[in-house]
């Protein structure tokens, strides 16, 4: 294999059907919306299923030699007697990003008050990778509240510190109140698991899907290690892998505008400096380019990331056609919205740049009284536990709108899962990391999803290939010798 067109291929069968579960088009946004309707419909949609899973697992133990009983709302919860209830958590953590406190300093007029408090909760004068020292978390003073439509109750139990528990996660919690207001919990039970298609056996053909991302294309880039990729994908290096690829994604952050150091213009003008747009067209027109290229041997599918050019806010919608004004003249490009669900072969793929998982983390560093995986999750920076229980919430976002930016959705949550996935694809995190969730539902089905943790390519100089039928992956990494 010396050229493209000695590659032959796999062709993708795709459903034919476009999936509009994370669309916001802009002409039907409306931004007079509250909030906490997003809360409101997630619980309304989340409430039911938690409680077919609480009520037959919790309908035959004892607590203290009592049988626990079901207490509708939060504030009605006796007194020493074993209950279980449902709602929604609510983590008061000491460092979380303050809106309301931001924009009272800035009206005031007490600017340094106000830079300390960004620094503190990890705004935009610290690195945005650097988790450590950006997290929400004080171990000393941390309180998670479960809150329904009638007030809320403080949590406390060795149990919680087993969990990842963040905002927006709908729960039933066991236990009772020991004190008025503190709720000591010995269980949990999420939602029960959305229902799963069954996989197309008459499309589900072999092939392989190329998943990269992280590209982190700047006017301070090299691109040598992108070349040595897309000859590799040509066939150039007489890899028999390159041969079954059928499609590649770039999952987010293909560019990074933030690379370039955004200065403090003046005290007040805290807003705009931190939404400093630093645009090159050099990185743009590369990035087609390079596409382009790429496009004449294989499809592409591209979701927007936090550094590319794109809206602050989830989901992200496609990446604008002006920046691929070659690509977006070929069929075989595809623009995603972020997160996107994906047909190919017969599978549905949940795929997602990160977002989410990296503001998770941010919940959990650096409460170091953890034990077990989630000690090893601080440690080693593993992200693949947090992507799991995202599966165990049905929420893929739970944190929104709490500390990360999304459009007020009105009469939806896109961001609960009403369906379960085969494949949960999560970009630009540290490092490779996979696994396979099984999920039991009320009527005993498990369901089954492979979950991957998808390194950046700038840093890793690796790529992820997903087997679509054994939905096995393995990791290829390039070295330059040069």
């Amino acid at each position: 294999m010396t050229t493209s067109e000695n590659v032959l291929r796999p062709t993708p069968i795709y459903s034919g059907i476009k999936d509009d579960t994370f669309c916001n088009p802009t002409k039907t946004r409306n931004y007079n919306a509250q909030f906490n309707k997003i809360y409101t419909h997630r619980t309304n949609e989340l409430k039911s299923r938690v409680m077919k899973m609480a009520n037959p697992k919790w309908s035959g133990v004892e607590v203290n030699g009592m049988k626990p009983k079901f207490v509708p709302k939060v504030l009605d919860v006796p007194s020493l007697k074993p209950v279980y209830i449902i709602g929604t958590t609510l983590a008061d953590m000491k460092f979380k990003p303050d809106v309301l406190k931001e924009v009272e300093l800035s009206v005031q007029g007490h600017f340094t008050e106000l830079k300390e408090l960004v620094n503190d909760a990890g705004g935009s004068n610290k690195d945005f990778s650097d988790l450590r020292q950006s997290s929400y978390s004080d171990p000393e003073t941390d309180k998670i509240w479960l809150e329904d439509e009638s007030g809320r109750i403080l949590l406390t139990g060795d149990v919680l510190t087993k969990k990842i528990i963040v905002t927006g996660l709908v729960v039933a919690v066991l236990g009772m109140e020991i004190e008025s207001g503190i709720f000591h919990v010995v269980d949990i039970v999420y939602p029960e698991p959305a229902p799963q298609r069954d996989i197309n056996l008459s499309e589900n053909t072999a092939g392989k899907l190329l998943l990269t991302g992280g590209l982190n294309i700047s006017d301070k880039s090299k691109f040598d290690y992108l070349e040595i990729l897309k000859s590799w994908i040509f066939g150039e290096f007489d890899d028999e892998k390159a041969k079954y690829v059928a499609e590649m994604m770039i999952v987010g952050n293909s560019l990074d505008i933030t690379s370039n150091d955004v200065k403090m213009k003046s005290e007040k003008n805290k807003y705009a400096e931190s939404f400093n747009m630093n645009y090159s067209e050099r990185p743009t027109k590369y990035l087609d380019t390079y596409i382009s290229e790429l496009l004449q041997s294989i499809p592409i599918s591209v979701l927007p990331g936090p550094r590319d050019i794109v809206e602050l806010g989830l989901p992200k919608q496609p990446l604008h056609h002006s920046l691929f004004p070659i690509s977006s003249k070929l069929q075989n490009f595809k623009r995603l919205t972020e997160p996107s669900f994906y047909d190919i072969n017969g599978l549905r793929i949940l795929v997602s740049s990160g977002e989410p998982v990296n503001d998770i983390m941010k919940y959990i560093i650096p409460n170091l009284k953890s034990e077990g995986d989630l000690k090893d999750c601080l440690f080693k920076d593993s992200r693949l536990r947090i992507i799991e229980d995202m599966l165990l919430w049905q929420v893929i976002a739970p944190t929104a709108p709490d500390t990360l930016w999304c459009y007020p959705f009105e009469n939806t949550d896109p961001f609960t899962l009403k369906e379960t996935p085969h494949v949960y694809i999560v970009g630009n995190q540290p490092r490779f990391e996979t696994s396979v969730v099984e999920l039991q539902r009320k009527n005993g089905d498990v369901v089954s999803i492979r979950v991957i943790a998808l390194p950046d390519f700038d840093d890793t100089k690796s790529v992820v290939l997903l087997d679509l039928q054994s939905l096995s992956c393995e990791i290829v990494a390039f070295e330059c010798t040069a």
